[in-house]
């Protein structure tokens, strides 16, 4: 015989809440550990994306027996006729497979590889619709984003098109919204060194690779005999601005080169002008040999500083010191 109850089994309210608790608990546990893992993927990412741009200035040296300018412009004030004032990250797009996307900017009818100098600026070309610089520009590029940072979030303010470091003065110009932001964006500039480009004996010292000139080379031969290739910053990560909250200015892909004479900055605090990233505690950078190492914020945001000294020392590629470095290095 068979007897069916009429009572039914499952949790009472008290032992739901207590599963649910007890979820909640293990959720908060794991979460930290899960974000750790993803930006430990991501800054692997953002370094593997540097090394590739530092790759590819050297294939650029291997054709061209010399490392890209950091900007085609020169001595005349920005925005004069004759010059480009493209970035560096503009010249090696056929080196890191877009060369396809490289043929399609004009000066005002074609650009020859190199860029050649004696041209109008590259953002006065803007006809035809759909076929012209600035066009060509707004083009996103994944391998200059690192995974990190909100990138393409919009800005309040615009999106630098070009900057240039003349004497002791450091030129940003930028685009207003709503076309700075339809330009593609980049966390990665080339280094000019602590301040350089004329800026006196103090900081000259402290020249580094790529300086704001057409015609001011450097070759891998020259960095060797220097200071070395593997101790000297070639590329590093830029939020263009405040990296977290709202975001008031970004980076063109277009732009050219920083100094580190501002320092490392947090992603809260960072200016325009300064190196920043949204890894916890450092901002990555491609050396002269294409290795990549985090460089902590620290105090190197206070100038003359000892941590100062070892960013601007990093920074230089003949400054001959030998200071240890690695209070800054991660």
């Amino acid at each position: 015989m068979f007897r069916r109850s009429g009572k039914r089994k499952g949790f009472t309210l008290i032992e739901l809440l207590v599963v649910i608790a007890i979820i909640a608990l293990l959720m908060a546990l794991l979460l930290p550990a899960v974000q750790k893992v993803r930006e430990a993927a991501n800054r692997m990412l953002c370094a593997s994306n540097l090394r590739q741009i530092g790759i590819a200035s050297h294939n650029y040296h291997n054709d061209y027996l010399r490392l890209p300018a950091g900007m085609w412009g020169g001595t005349v004030a920005w925005g004069s006729a004759g010059y480009n004032y493209a970035g560096q990250l503009y010249e090696l797009l056929p080196y890191m497979e877009q060369d396809n996307l490289y043929k399609r900017f004009k000066d005002p009818i074609t650009l020859q590889a190199p860029m050649q100098p004696r041209h109008d600026p590259w953002w006065n070309n803007t006809t035809p619709t759909g076929d012209n610089n600035r066009f060509w520009a707004g083009t996103r590029l994944k391998m200059f984003a690192c995974p990190s940072d909100t990138l393409y979030e919009s800005t309040q303010n615009g999106v630098f098109f070009m900057m240039s470091v003349q004497g002791c003065t450091l030129t940003g110009v930028y685009f207003g919204n709503p076309f700075g932001d339809t330009l593609g964006k980049t966390n990665y500039v080339g280094c000019v060194g602590a301040f350089s480009d004329g800026c006196g004996a103090f900081y000259s010292q402290w020249d580094g690779i790529f300086s704001c000139r057409y015609d001011k080379y450097l070759t891998l031969g020259q960095l060797s005999v220097q200071d070395g290739t593997s101790n000297t910053l070639m590329y590093g990560e830029t939020l263009g601005g405040i990296g977290k909250g709202a975001r008031d200015f970004a980076f063109s892909w277009m732009c050219g080169t920083l100094p580190t004479y501002w320092g490392l900055a947090d992603p809260t605090t960072s200016g325009w002008y300064q190196y920043s990233s949204r890894h916890p505690a450092v901002v990555q950078f491609c050396f002269g040999d294409c290795s990549t190492r985090g460089i902590r914020r620290g105090a190197t945001v206070t100038t003359f500083s000892a941590d100062w000294y070892a960013l601007a020392q990093l920074s230089g590629r003949k400054d001959g010191y030998n200071n240890n470095t690695s209070s800054i290095l991660d």
